[in-house]
């Protein structure tokens, strides 16, 4: 199996590539004779590790059925299980089987709160059975056999302590771990969260630090995620975690590449004009059935990448269909690619590859032409990048050419020619693009054959700003693809939100509001899927409101589906959006949706009091009453979750794609 890969993902799922294979991998365990296929997508299979624990709580030993070809991996993670708590260990070295064991962890204390009051660290949770006589937290520095002391309550299944982390604060330059375990019932339990799915607890939340003796005293969550205090002199400590560095898409661009202003945006058109004189090719024969869907970044995440690759998929089965990325940073896409769809990159931005020669290197240095500088694109192209792009639009031989964002647009509608038949589309409301950009889009879309928009408000700005124009407009929702997880329960006390971490979705504004949920309901808690340039606002905000057990930042997640499902409300606080898709993939795990009516998108999916809740945009107030109220009513929860459904139904794959096949077949009629 060639190009083999081997990775545990998310803490939790374990993704095995197998490049030019089809069908699916499977897990064997030999013993049983047991066997567990994960379905192969573009030459990836992902497994449930926690799938894997056999329902009796014993062992078990998994084996792939082929080995990848240079797949050496050694790791493991601790996730809870309707079995228990188990440890999966994969490993792989040589030309040996690739194997998942699953061994069973002995019972814990599940945390269930901790709190940092002052110097005082107050855990509560549940034990594994009930416990009898005096109960201790135990805190033992890690190395030797100091320990110390704090007394505990249990009963009732149950357990409160309180430790002075002030005794943790030991003198000396020595960074100290303490790791904290329970006596209870002659029992010695290890302090975890393990039951809540959550397998990330030390990457979502972070506690505060207590500050005495001078050390810095704070605890935090293992890799395991059992509960641990560091200790450690308080200047060495802050210097000991530096801010970790930005994922790719948030990279900001070099100095000379951050040209801004109206001198850009003249030069941009210039260049635009002049690239789109010096075309002049005529119409060619190609076939016209061919689609070329281009993007941004196709490796990347974000809900235009899910809308694009959902859109190829749906095409693809009756014509040829290839995502064209118009950059490319990194190895592996975040989402897996469709089945049946080739995806290329014109602009290859990894390190050491792409631009050769000095020339190459040089025109990567100078800022983009022919991208629009208002355009959220720009930062990401270069002088070089245009080269390559406007190489890539000449060459094409007919067909049909959809652009994913309004630079991408006007490219395709000036520089690809008479042979070809370019369609744009909208992801981003009709009010919500800068000036310069949208007098560009006023000006320049009149070109295009058509243009896909996402609601019907925009269809009628649109309409408005091209009448007279032959461009054809058309709503044209985003299609929402089945998501894994199956349907949520909805009986945990979660609150799920997803989104960039950015201004624009608002969760500067959500967590405040959660706060009144927090206080109302305890034990509730809100989980933010995503990443972005705020998290570090975000969590210092999530600090400042003492929420820091209440609101977890989980990171970004390709089992956006499954993360839905642990929920029980899915809450929108963008500011503006152009659909907002991640409504309609709540409503289909059949989450009821609390939403800002924000503009565009919200309004026109969410029926107000019959699948979801809308309040008006930006009011915090309102977004946590609607909270606090259907988290207290789980009659209405369910009431609006089926509603929500059905609802879902109407932006299913195959209906949006018969809608595309439609368009793309009435364009390309001759007259």
């Amino acid at each position: 199996m060639a190009g083999g890969r081997v990775e545990i993902i998310e803490r939790s799922r374990l993704l095995v590539a197998a490049d030019g294979r089809e069908g699916e991998l499977a897990l064997v365990e030999p013993r049983s004779g047991a066997r567990h296929a994960a379905p192969l997508h573009a030459g990836e299979a992902v497994f449930d590790l926690a799938s894997l624990a056999p329902a009796d709580g014993a062992e078990a030993r998994w084996e792939l059925e082929t080995a990848p070809d240079g797949a050496a991996i050694d790791d493991a993670v601790v996730l809870g299980t309707p079995a228990g708590v188990y440890r999966f260990t994969v490993a792989r070295a040589g030309e040996g089987p690739l194997a998942v064991e699953a061994r069973p962890l002995g019972p814990h204390a599940e945390v269930t709160r901790m709190r940092v009051e002052g110097a005082a660290l107050e855990v509560a949770g549940t034990l594994p059975e009930e416990a009898d006589g005096p109960a201790f937290l135990f805190a033992r520095r890690r190395g030797d056999v100091m320990e110390i002391v704090a007394p505990a309550e249990a009963g009732g299944g149950r357990f409160a302590a309180s430790l002075d982390l002030a005794e943790l604060a030991l003198p000396g330059e020595q960074r100290d771990v303490w790791n904290l375990r329970l006596e209870a019932g002659r029992r010695s339990l290890r302090l975890g969260t393990h039951l809540d799915g959550v397998p990330n607890r030390g990457e979502a939340t972070e506690y505060p630090a207590a500050e005495v003796g001078g050390r810095r005293v704070q605890p935090y969550y293992t890799v395991e995620n059992n509960v641990s205090v560091r200790s450690a002199p308080a200047g060495a400590a802050r210097a000991a975690a530096p801010p970790p560095p930005p994922a790719d898409e948030d990279a900001r661009p070099r100095l000379a590449r951050r040209v801004l202003g109206r001198p850009a945006v003249l030069v941009h058109r210039l260049a635009l004009r002049l690239a789109a004189a010096r075309g002049g090719r005529a119409a060619t024969t190609g076939d016209v059935r061919d689609v070329r869907i281009l993007l941004l970044h196709a490796w990347g995440m974000g809900g235009t990448v899910r809308a694009a690759m959902a859109l190829a998929a749906a095409l693809a089965p009756e014509r040829p269909v290839e995502v064209v990325s118009v950059v490319r940073r990194r190895d592996h896409p975040f989402f897996p690619f469709p089945d049946g769809v080739a995806v290329s990159a014109v602009d290859d931005q990894r390190p050491g590859r792409g631009a050769r020669g000095l020339g190459a290197r040089v025109l990567r240095r100078l800022p983009s032409v022919l991208v629009h500088p208002e355009d959220y694109a720009y930062p990401w192209c270069s002088l070089w990048t245009d080269v390559l792009l406007l190489r890539r639009l000449r060459a094409l031989g007919g067909g049909i050419v959809v652009g994913t964002r309004p630079s991408f647009n006007l490219l395709a509608g000036a520089l690809a020619g008479p042979g070809v038949l370019t369609v744009a589309q909208e992801h981003m409301n009709f009010h919500a693009h800068r000036p310069a950009l949208a007098a560009d889009i006023r000006r320049r879309y009149r070109g295009l054959d058509a243009l896909a928009v996402l609601t019907e408000d925009d269809r009628r700005d649109y309409g408005e700003a091209l009448a007279g124009a032959e461009t054809r407009i058309a709503r044209l929702p985003n299609a929402v693809p089945p998501l894994g997880g199956g349907t949520a329960a909805l009986e945990r006390p979660v609150v799920v939100a997803a989104g960039r971490l950015n201004s624009q979705k608002g969760f500067d504004l959500l967590i405040p509001a959660f706060r009144a949920v927090a206080d109302a309901h305890p034990g509730w808690r809100l989980r933010i899927y995503g990443r972005g340039p705020q998290r570090d606002a975000l969590r210092r905000q999530i600090m400042e409101l003492g929420l820091y057990d209440d609101v977890l930042l989980m990171g970004a997640t390709r089992a956006l589906g499954e993360a839905l499902a642990q929920g029980s409300l899915f809450a929108l606080s963008s500011r503006f959006e152009g659909f907002g898709i991640v409504v309609v993939e709540a409503m289909s795990k059949g989450l009821p949706v609390v939403s800002f009516d924000c503009p565009r998108g919200p309004g026109e999916i969410i029926a107000d009091g019959r699948d979801g809740v809308l309040v008006p945009p930006e009011d915090v107030d309102a977004l946590a009453r609607a909270l606090v109220a259907l988290a207290g009513d789980a009659e209405r929860r369910r009431a609006l979750g089926a509603a929500a459904l059905e609802t879902a139904r109407r932006y299913d794959p195959e209906a949006i794609g018969a809608q595309w096949r439609a368009l793309l077949g009435e364009l390309a009629r001759p007259g």
